[in-house]
Parts: structure tokens; sequence; C-alpha cells
């Protein structure tokens, strides 16, 4: 059958809610229905309109009818819009990662940002419509969709192509306006950026969270971040909306459109952009200057992750496949999970989550925000109930677990484990993760093998860690620890064995080192760099090209992973000692930036050579 993007005719009491009206329904009446194109039925509550559908047709619209990641199997899906729609006045919602409304034929709306970013790092994101054809993608390649066809001169105001979930309308390109009908044109602009070291937001990122350079390969348009909206530029707001007179709506309304640049061809953000323009749900978001937050409610856990000017940040860096670590361990170190939250619309992180009994727990966030080094946050937790005994901890026999040699604390030790040797598989991007905690919780570290980390600083990952890259599985496990005090510690190791994930724990009694930290004389002219369980500090540096610097590396004494300082570029490597002090003499580097790690690759720092010319880090 013929398909048309056509308003249906309906009595004029109902012009008022072409929410009613366009929806384009499946014609098939039969036990097969839920697999069936278009619309399958929809409901009105008082408050919402309900819309199902199985999300295929045979009208095809084109690019952005496409889902970014497609699946084999068949969905049903049930569209929510309310049927009042009301401007939001608080913090706007984010357009969720999958979709953000629905077309007229039931195809959902999907977000085309999130699918894929560079280096899986959830940084930066393409531009998957651009993508989708090759060439120049600054602006999106024509097709013969019935979106794209609404682009030539149509004569009258463009048809309504679908709702966004805060249930405003979204129409095709054509507008009427107090110039006359006209397309509308993008607010957003390609930024004048020759690296991407920098988000359209200015925060200047850490290194290692850089895109590539611009190039042939990776041009302006590439990625998301590449845009920036400008206010004026153009017709339509930060949204792709504007107030507009619309033939479903006499009195007005505020709708999205289909956006053009000035040749008339689809331009970023195309339908949705970043947030939505009304409300979305009830959802409860706050701004702080707070680093982290956290909420428990019944059975599940809410954080909630700020930038410097206490906007809730969605898009944190993807470290071992997630984009954050959630470890939950109890005061006497009895029970232990390692969890992973989701971000919603409004930047709310969560994850359910039941305690296994009542008293004493501590949860430990482990995350990598724009622009920052990984941090550890913790926030404890008292579970109401009957208290359980306090389990006491007992040396566990070292069967599979041992040492390089007697476990001392205020050392660098190594711990070897062997694994299975049939079964192992990559856990999240790792061979295995392993968490070390004091007794009573007066300290806690998580560690990746020595072997994953070489080998992703050797591939210029840093701490990504991807899976793919792993390799064959290790006959032995070689994990970095250090234990900041004598006494008694637990040690969770976790690994995938034939595809279910294991949880190991053992208890180690560490004895006091024998040597004292040997103190070291910082030179005047030396540059001091900190290293601590948050990283590098600064992590970026300026230095005169070609003169050779004096660096000190000052260790905490708490546990952290920077026993050794890699700069990969220069092949040069150097110990630091726990609570301790290394130097190290910097030749004469050229104007550039110069990259380094600590051994695990999981802290990163740059050192930026530039000329007497150069007051400030390019």
């Amino acid at each position: 059958m013929k398909q048309s993007l056509a308003i249906v005719f309906i009595p004029l009491t109902l012009w008022a809610q072409p929410l009613r009206s366009v929806w384009i329904f499946s014609e098939v009446y039969s036990p097969v229905r839920s697999i069936q194109r278009d619309v399958h039925s929809v409901e009105f509550t008082p408050n919402e309109a309900i819309v199902r559908s199985a999300g295929i047709s045979l009208a095809p619209f084109g690019l952005l009818g496409n889902a970014p990641q497609p699946r084999e199997e068949i969905r049903q899906f049930e569209f929510r819009f309310p049927t009042h729609p009301q401007p939001e006045t608080g913090i706007h919602a984010h357009v969720p990662i999958e979709y953000g409304g629905a077309f007229i034929n039931g195809v959902p709306v999907f977000n085309q940002f999130e699918a894929a970013s560079y280096l899986g790092q959830n940084l930066w994101h393409y531009d998957q419509v651009a993508r989708a054809k090759k060439g120049t993608p600054t602006h999106a390649p024509q097709a013969d969709g019935l979106i794209e066809k609404l682009i030539p001169v149509q004569g009258e105001h463009s048809p309504i192509i679908g709702f966004a979930l805060d249930g405003y309308p979204i129409y095709g390109p054509w507008a009427s306006t107090t110039d006359g009908l006209r397309r509308m044109r993008s607010s957003y602009q390609l930024r004048k950026i020759a690296t991407r070291d920098t988000w359209p937001d200015a925060t200047r990122l850490a290194p290692g969270q850089e895109g590539p350079v611009v190039s042939s390969e990776y041009p302006l348009g590439t990625f998301v971040e590449d845009y920036e909206y400008v206010e004026g530029s153009g017709d339509l707001d930060q949204y792709n909306g504007r107030f507009s007179i619309t033939p479903g709506y006499p009195q007005g309304t505020y709708a999205y459109f289909l956006s053009t640049s000035q040749d008339g061809r689809l331009a970023f953000p195309y339908l949705l952009a970043h947030q939505f323009y009304g409300k979305l749900g009830n959802s409860e978001s706050s701004s702080s200057q707070e680093v982290i937050s956290f909420k428990k409610h019944n059975d599940t856990l809410e954080f909630q992750v700020f930038d410097n000017r206490g906007n809730a940040i969605r898009h944190l860096e993807f470290v071992h496949e997630r984009p954050m670590h959630l470890m939950v361990v109890s005061r006497d170190l009895s029970e232990f999970a390692h969890i992973h939250p989701e971000v919603d619309e409004y930047g709310i992180w969560r994850v359910k989550y039941v305690f296994p009994s009542s008293g004493n727990y501590r949860l430990y966030a482990q995350f990598t925000p724009p622009g920052s080094n990984q941090r550890m946050e913790h926030f404890d937790v008292v579970i109401p109930g009957k208290s359980r005994p306090m389990e006491v901890l007992k040396p566990t026999p070292q069967t599979s677990l041992s040492s390089e040699g007697p476990l001392t604390a205020g050392t660098d030790l190594e711990l070897r484990f062997k694994p299975p040797t049939i079964g192992l598989q990559p856990y999240l991007g790792a061979w295995a993760h392993v968490m070390i905690a004091g007794k009573g919780l007066s300290s806690f570290s998580h560690a990746h093998p020595l072997d994953d980390a070489a080998n992703a600083i050797q591939r210029g990952e840093a701490h990504n860690h991807l899976t793919k890259t792993q390799g064959p599985p290790p006959t032995l496990i070689r994990i970095p620890a250090n234990f900041p005090t004598p006494g008694i510690y637990k040690i969770w190791v976790q690994m995938q064995v034939s595809g279910k994930v294991e949880t190991l724990p053992f208890v180690v009694t560490v004895g006091q080192s024998p040597n004292a930290a040997k103190k070291i004389r910082i030179p005047k002219d030396a540059i001091q760099i900190k290293i601590t369980s948050d990283g590098f500090y600064p992590t970026r540096i300026m230095i005169p090209a070609g003169k050779p610097v004096m660096l000190a590396f000052i260790r905490s004494s708490q546990p952290n992973c920077g026993n050794q300082v890699v700069f990969p570029q220069l092949g040069l490597k150097q110990i630091t000692p726990l609570g301790g002090v290394a130097l190290m003499m910097l030749p004469a580097t050229e104007v550039g930036e110069i990259r380094f790690t600590c051994g695990m690759g999981m802290y990163r720092g740059s050192i930026v050579a530039v000329t007497p010319q150069q007051k400030s880090i390019p």
C-alpha cells in the first residue's frame, strides 16, 4: 500500500488535538498483528496518549528513520506522550540514549548521536546520520526517504511527521513565519577548531580524552561535539524547535522542526537536539557544587555527578567498558558486590540493589568525568534491622593466590593469581578485577592485571581496555598491590569463566615493612607532580621547548597505582616509591605534547612544550 505523510481529516472539535489523528495505522487484524508494520493501537488516558507498534513500516522515512544500532529481533514499542505538554522551567531532560519520540508510522525517532563514540570512550560521539554515507559529513547526504522528500519547495506548511516524548509535535522543514513560508534553518554551527581537546561548553579535556585531530579522515562534522549552538544564527532554538502557528495548532504551539542548512540539505541536529523543550515525566533532579551526590530510594541507589558549574554530567568516560563502577562492601568485609549504575535523561545514575543483611556498608563509586582524572568517591549507608554477628576475618589458605615476596606494608608488591586453565574470558575489558580492602574499611583499592595495562599502553588506549584486544588467556595473572598499614586485608578476585562471573575472596595478613621510603630532597627548580588515588596533579604541565627539565613525582602513601610513571613516546620509565619521591630528568623536547601514564594506564597526564612567546597551554 502506498504510504503518505498527510494528516488524516477529522471533525473540527478534535482539530486542536493532532495527537489523536495523525497516526498511520496497521490494517492487519490477525494473531500476527503484533509484528505488523505501522501503529497497532492508540489509547488515551486523561493525561497521556499511549501509542503501540513494532517499530516497523513499509513507508521508508530515510536516514532519520534508521536505527543507529539495528536489532534482528522483533520488538514491541510503547510510546507515552503527554496530552497537555508543558514547557520545562527547571532542568531540561536529555533525549534518551535510544529514542526520543515516534514518527507517525510508529517507527521510533532514534537518538542518532550516542550509539557509537571514538575509541568507545563515550566522549566524542559520531553523528550517525552523516556517518551513514561516506563523504563530507558537515551536512547529511540526501536519500529517497519520505522525510527527505519534504525538503524541496512544497508551497505549504509541512505536516506533522511525529511527536517527541514531551508531547510536542515534530514537523517537516517548512513553517509559516512573519516573513512568509520558509525552510527552518538550524542554529547549530561547526566550531572553528583544528584539535579536539575541548567540548562545546569549553570543558578542557584531560590527557587521553581528546578526539582525533581535524583531518580528511575525521573532518569537522564527524562528531556531535564538533557543533555548538549559536543563538540567532538560524530559525530554531537549542532544542531544535520554536513557537509556531501551524495547521494543527491554529492558536500556536511549541514544535520541533526538521532542520536544514542554507543550501536546503538536512542539517544537524536534524530533528531533536540534546534535550527536550518540555517536561518529561516526574523525575527529581538537582544542581549542586558537589562532585557526586548519593540517595537511596527503597531498593534503588541513585547518584548524580556534577561539573564545576553544578550541571549534572551524563557522559562519563567509559573505563573498562562502563561509565561508572560501584563497589558495595559491608563494614566487616563479609559482603561484596560490583555493580554498574546507568544514567537517565536527567543525569541521574541508578542501579537496583538489595542489601543482603542489615548493618553498615560503604559504597565506592569509581568514574572519570570529562576533563578530569578517574575518581573514587565513597558513601556510608546504614541498613536498618536486626544486626547479624560481625564476621571474624581469618587468613585463608593461599592456593591460587600468592605474592612475589612477603606481604609487607608501605611497599609496592605483585600479587599472582592462577586462573582456571579452561573457560577464562575477559570481564569488563580485563582478565580480572581485584578489589583490596583493609579491616574495618581502613583502605580500599581497585586494581587490574599488569599485562592488560602494559598492552593497553602499548596500543595507545590508556585505561579503556577493550575486550576485543585482550589476546589469549594468561596462565598467570599478575596484579600490582600496596597496603598502607600492617593488618588484615580482604581481597576479591573477579573473573569470567565460561560466561559466568565468579568472585573469589581471600583474607591475608600484612606485616610491618622493614624499610622506610628513602627521603629525597626536591630541587627548587623541579616541577612537582603529585600522585594520589585520584591520579596525577596537575594533569597538564607547560615547559619550555628545547630545554631539559627536572620532574619530581611525589607519591601518596595511600593505595594507588602510581608505582611507575611511563612516557611511551620517549621510551622512559620511572619507579615511584609509595609515600616517597622520584626525580626524573626530562630531555629537551620540541614544541608539542608528550603524554605520560602510570604503569597501569589508569592515571594520565601530559607535558606541553611551548615557545617563549606562548604564555599558556595551547
